[in-house]
C-alpha cells in the first residue's frame, strides 16, 4: 500500500487492579480494556526516508515521539523491508489522560510500517510486531487489537474477549495531567494480592448493570484522587447523573461515565460546561480508515 489512512483508537479501562510490584520495576495489573471510538487520525504515504508530523506537536523533539520510535524500532527489527514512510498524525486524543493516545498512535505506526512494505494486516502480522509494541509501553500490545481484552501482567498478557459493551461513554477530560510513575508510587503496595474474575464480573453485568459499581475499581482511585479531588467531583456528577458507572481512566485524569442512551449522555454531559466532553462508544475493529 502507498497511501493510506488509519484511525488510532482511545481506550477507558473497566475496573484496573494493581496486583504486585515485579523485580524488574514495573507492576502487575489487572484490567479489561475497552477501544473507543475517539481516535487520531494517521496519514501515511510511502517513502524513502521516515518523516513525522504531529499535528498539534505532542513534544519539542519530534524524532522523540513515540510514532518516530516505533518507525525506527520496526526498520532496525526488519532490516530487509526498505520502504520508510510519511506520516502525519492528526491528534483529537486528549494527551496524559488515560486514554493510551500515544500507545495507540505507536501500534498503529507499527501496522504502517508494515503496511507499506507489502504486509496484510491479520492476526499474524500482530503477533509479529507484538514484541516490538511491549518495548514501546505498557500498553502497546492492546492497540494491535484494541476491542474489548482483558490485560494482564504488565500488560503484555492480551486475551480478546467476544464481548459487546451496550454502553454509551461520556468522557470528562479536566485538563490535568497525572504523573503515571507517582500514581504507583503513591499506592503503597508492599506485597502481592489475587486479582478478581473480571470477565465474570463484565458477563454478568452486561445482563445486570446494578451491578457495575460493585464490580470494578481502579485502585489509582484512592490515591489520585486525594491529589486531585476535582476528579471525585467530576465521578459523583456522573453517577449524580444517571451514569449506571462512573470511574477513572487508567491513571488518569480522564473520568468517564456509562450510560444506557446517547440522550442519557448527552444530558449529563451538560454538568460539565468548562471541560472538555466527548460521547463516545466502543469500536471493535482499529486501524480502518474512519
Amino acid at each position: 500500500m502507498n497511501s493510506f489512512v488509519l484511525r488510532a483508537c482511545a481506550k477507558i479501562n473497566l475496573g484496573l487492579e494493581v496486583l504486585r510490584k515485579r523485580p524488574d520495576g514495573f507492576h502487575d495489573i489487572r484490567s479489561i480494556f475497552i477501544g473507543i471510538d475517539l481516535h487520531d487520525t494517521l496519514e501515511v504515504t510511502a517513502s524513502d526516508a521516515l518523516e513525522v508530523i504531529c499535528e498539534p506537536p505532542v513534544t519539542d523533539l519530534p524524532d522523540e515521539n513515540l510514532v518516530s520510535r516505533a518507525c525506527r524500532l520496526y526498520s532496525t527489527a526488519f532490516p530487509n523491508e526498505d520502504r520508510a514512510a510519511k506520516i502525519t498524525v492528526h491528534k483529537r486524543i486528549p494527551t496524559g489522560g488515560g486514554l493510551g493516545g500515544g500507545s495507540s498512535d505507536a501500534a498503529a505506526a507499527l501496522i504502517a510500517m508494515a503496511l507499506v512494505n507489502g504486509h496484510d494486516l491479520t492476526d499474524a502480522l500482530r503477533h509479529s510486531l507484538k514484541p516490538l509494541a511491549e518495548q514501546l509501553g505498557s500498553d502497546v500490545p492492546f492497540f494491535l487489537h484494541a476491542g474489548v481484552a482483558l490485560v494482564e501482567g504488565r500488560g503484555e498478557h492480551i486475551t480478546p474477549l467476544d464481548l459487546s459493551i451496550p454502553w454509551t461513554v461520556l468522557l470528562v477530560c479536566p485538563g490535568l495531567h497525572v504523573n503515571t510513575a507517582h500514581a504507583y508510587s503513591t499506592l503503597g503496595i508492599t506485597s502481592g494480592k489475587p486479582g478478581s474474575d473480571l470477565v465474570d464480573k463484565l458477563r454478568m453485568s452486561i445482563n445486570n448493570q446494578q451491578l457495575m459499581q460493585d464490580h470494578f475499581v481502579n485502585d489509582f482511585e484512592r490515591s489520585v484522587f486525594v491529589q486531585h479531588p476535582v476528579l471525585a467531583d467530576i465521578k459523583r456528577t456522573l453517577i449524580d447523573n444517571q451514569a449506571i458507572y462512573a470511574s477513572m481512566s487508567g491513571s488518569g485524569s480522564t473520568m468517564f461515565g456509562l450510560y444506557t442512551s446517547v440522550e442519557n449522555a448527552e444530558q449529563a454531559q451538560t454538568a460539565f460546561p468548562t471541560m472538555d466532553t466527548y460521547i463516545c462508544h466502543p469500536v471493535y475493529a482499529p486501524f480502518l480508515s474512519p
